[in-house]
């Protein structure tokens, strides 16, 4: 191949290349605009079916991601499992932020990502929580000391104590 044929066959590989690329563009754009289209009746249905399920503000983000009505249905389900699961966990720990499933849901995160961040919390602020199974020993008189003495109590007591 000449140096000609060679730069000819370059500048048609890159004009391949970058139509290849504005083709796949425009099927992308087509695709997204095609799947964001929601029927009517389909919104009015995500938006019934977000205003009973207690997350009214969610129609406008499902409606503008043209979700379909069984997929709503679903991420509705999980929003109102999340809130509930919030809801639980601020019985145990007040601090936990009542919005803490809506924020956790914008951020993209499921329901099972909720339950951990959740888990999460709770056993820190129980880890912070000192619990002893045992009462503490008496001032002055803990240790290997008191142990003797007492020992040697409860023989003298039951007269198996033999003095020397």
């Amino acid at each position: 191949m000449t140096d000609d044929e060679f730069r000819d066959f370059e500048a048609a590989a890159g004009e391949v290349t970058r139509l290849d690329g504005e083709i796949s563009a425009a099927e992308g754009k087509q695709t997204v605009e095609a799947s964001t289209t929601v029927t009517r009746a389909d919104a009015a249905e995500i938006a019934r079916l977000c205003a009973t399920g207690g997350v009214p503000n969610m129609a406008a983000t499902l409606l503008a991601e043209g979700v379909g009505v069984e997929d709503a249905k679903k991420r509705i389900a999980a929003a109102g499992e999340a809130k509930n699961l919030v809801a639980l966990a601020r019985r145990k720990d007040p601090s936990i932020p009542e919005d803490l499933a809506a924020t956790m849901l914008a951020e993209g995160k499921g329901v099972e990502d909720i339950r951990t961040a959740l888990f999460d919390k709770l056993v820190a602020a129980e880890e912070q929580t000192a619990i002893a199974s045992h009462p503490p020993a008496a001032v002055g008189n803990a240790g290997a000391t008191a142990a003797k003495a007492s020992m040697e109590r409860e023989l003298a007591r039951a007269n198996l104590k033999k003095d020397a």
